[in-house]
């Protein structure tokens, strides 16, 4: 037998009393339980929310990463592009006055520059070399080998036409000034 039982039975509590008091514990009992429940889920729509911020950051912060390398791979095109013009344009040896057509193979295509005898001879050599410009489509500047092999280091799409340099028989004499 239970307390409020004993309780009802000696009369010391009325029955309305007992009834109204057993309904709010079986109601409290009741909404903790729903509390518990509620809580729980409330906590789990946290924590997945949670995740999806994490996530959007995560996401945000590797796209921002490869945006910054991107631009970064584009701002070390440019500067590249921009050295290989400077020691181009200030190391050219082409000739306005040169006659002879000198022919040699871009990719598929067959071009030809106008060269002196002495920068024939110099290419042949491999003392000198022709590079892409970029003036225009058929801007190909002539340069000394050692501009060549430094154009090459960060630019080898540039070198055109370079050979192995070979030991020939004339003199240094016969360069003249270029």
């Amino acid at each position: 037998m239970s307390l409020r039982d004993e309780l009802l039975k000696a009369g010391l509590v009325p029955s309305d009393h007992a009834k109204k008091l057993e309904s709010e514990t079986r109601k409290q009992g009741h909404q903790l339980k729903k509390s518990k429940t509620l809580a729980a889920e409330d906590a789990a729509r946290q924590a997945d929310a949670q995740r999806r911020t994490d996530a959007e950051i995560a996401r945000k912060r590797e796209q921002d990463r490869q945006l910054n390398l991107k631009r970064e791979t584009e701002k070390r095109r440019r500067e590249q592009t921009a050295r290989a013009r400077q020691l181009i344009d200030s190391h050219r040896l082409n000739d306005r006055e040169a006659e002879l057509p000198y022919n040699f193979q871009e990719g598929r295509l067959i071009r030809s520059i106008r060269v002196t005898p002495v920068q024939r001879k110099a290419l042949a050599l491999g003392r000198m070399a022709i590079l892409r410009g970029d003036r225009n489509e058929f801007d190909f500047p002539l340069v000394p080998r050692e501009t060549a092999l430094k154009v090459a280091e960060f630019a080898p799409e540039r070198v055109v036409l370079l050979y192995p340099e070979s030991s020939g028989e004339e003199n240094e004499d016969d360069w003249g000034d270029w």
